[in-house]
């Protein structure tokens, strides 16, 4: 909100509207007036912090134009001014999202007090998102590969469809499903985030859907679910590829029917819930094998956006690298800095775990680096398996990416064994990946 608050009013009465005006420059408040829905529309993208509008517009519907307002702009409030409205109107009003009402005749203490509190509301509102912002960390980039998924994300953000979000392990889908939620019409409700990996079988059911009391031994009261608490914002429903295909048929059916029954429940709850999935499977394979359902695949797949592994877009290293580092000394009371050769060396890296992986390396390298400056040989220490004598990226120049880039792999992976001793396990303990990922990675690439 501005430091003078910018207030529409929207009244077909010219002494209420200077009335109101007055009242206003009294306030400290700047004003704007229209006599009719026609002259009201162009103001409402001027930056506006509050309307007043009367419910009654002479020919113009006062309902129809707080309905347009909300479409566009579902967070400004508006106050609705009534001197003939009926209980019916009234309640439509409130439905449609109004403020609070005021009567005719104005009374000069009703109208402070009304435009008051709903700015004072406002302003809270905006307070606590900013609040619960500020725990997700806005997305960093420059690669031309992130401006467009993030253009993406911006177009997709303010409707209620679901959107899947694919990509490797650690490239940032959370990042991505933060993004959809707070930048959309959805960021006043809940953002709710579960992990279908991390769900066993016999619990996911519980764990999404909830349950009544009673529904089984044990349970002794009721349990509201992931899907219902997130109602009124968005699910972020990780690793959907997991689900078992009973529990993929009971979330398809939320999704057309915005219904959900707990277990043990005889009667559908309704929610008003958008599910954005992540997965870094391959579901149209998994389709395909009847590993995952077809008709879920199908309602999922009409948004889908692929955040691009870190081996792919190495412009943003230096910038994530920095976020990172200046995250780590201020948890770590320091001051450090990246040196231009450590930066340069991190761009040569693999990033098999992507951001996760940069991550950890820049926490381990702050840590333990006694200089003020984190060099290569710094970088290279917290790295497990990376010697910093490895080749410089300039002698990869002549060669076409792909080519580049599967060099690199088989160079990083084959030292990560030769550390290891050839000990699969200890080599994906020593550089954070999965057993499974990096088995199936070093049969890619064609090593043992």
């Amino acid at each position: 909100m501005n430091s003078k608050p910018r207030i529409l009013i929207v009244d077909d009465e010219l002494a209420i509207r200077e009335s109101l005006l007055e009242i206003l420059e009294e306030e400290g408040y700047e004003g704007v007036s229209a006599e009719s829905a026609d002259t009201a529309r162009p103001l409402f993208s001027t930056g506006l912090d509050l309307v007043l509008l009367d419910i009654k517009l002479g020919a113009d519907n006062g309902i129809q134009l707080l309905r347009e307002i909300k479409s566009l702009h579902p967070f400004l409030p508006v106050i609705m001014i009534s001197g003939h409205g009926t209980v019916a109107l009234t309640a439509e009003a409130f439905k449609l999202g109004a403020h609070e009402f005021m009567e005719k005749p104005l009374r000069l203490m009703q109208v402070r007090a009304c435009i008051r509190n709903a700015l004072e509301a406002v302003r809270l509102k905006n307070r606590v998102l900013e609040q619960e912002r500020a725990k997700f960390p806005r997305p960093i980039y420059s690669s031309p590969l992130m401006k467009q998924l993030f253009g993406q994300a911006g177009k997709l953000a303010s409707l209620r469809e679901p959107v899947i979000i694919m990509g490797p392990s650690g490239s940032g889908k959370e990042l991505v499903a933060h993004s959809l939620h707070y930048d959309g019409t959805r960021r006043e409700g809940p953002f709710i985030a579960t992990n279908a990996a991390s769900m066993p079988v016999n619990l996911a059911e519980d764990e999404l859907f909830g349950h009544e009391k009673g529904a089984f031994t044990g349970a002794d009261r009721q349990r509201i679910g992931c899907l219902e608490k997130a109602s009124g914002g968005t699910l972020f429903l990780d690793e959907i590829a997991d689900l078992d295909l009973q529990i993929q048929a009971k979330i398809l059916r939320v999704l057309e029917t915005g219904t959900l029954l707990r277990l043990g429940g005889t009667q559908s709850v309704t929610v008003d819930v958008r599910i954005i999935a992540a997965t870094h499977k391959n579901l149209t394979r998994m389709v395909e094998e009847g590993r995952f359902r077809n008709d879920l695949w199908y309602r999922l797949c009409a948004f889908v956006l692929t955040v691009p592994p870190l081996a792919d877009r190495r412009e943003d290293i230096p910038l994530i690298a920095q976020s990172f580092l200046e995250k780590t000394c201020a948890e770590i009371g320091c001051s450090k800095t990246l040196g231009d050769d450590a930066v340069t060396f991190l761009q040569t890296l693999p990033f098999a775990g992507n951001v996760r992986e940069l991550k950890h390396i820049i926490t381990r390298a702050a840590v333990f680096s006694d200089s003020s400056i984190i060099d290569r040989d710094a970088v290279a220490g917290a790295a497990p398996g990376v010697s910093a004598a490895a080749p410089p990226i300039e002698s990869y120049s002549v060669l076409d990416y792909r080519t580049a880039r599967d060099r690199f792999e088989v160079d990083y992976f084959t030292a990560v064994l030769s550390k290891a001793g050839g000990n699969i396990t200890a080599a994906a303990a020593a550089i954070g990946m999965a057993q499974s990922n990096l088995s199936r990675k070093l049969k890619e690439l064609g090593l043992r």
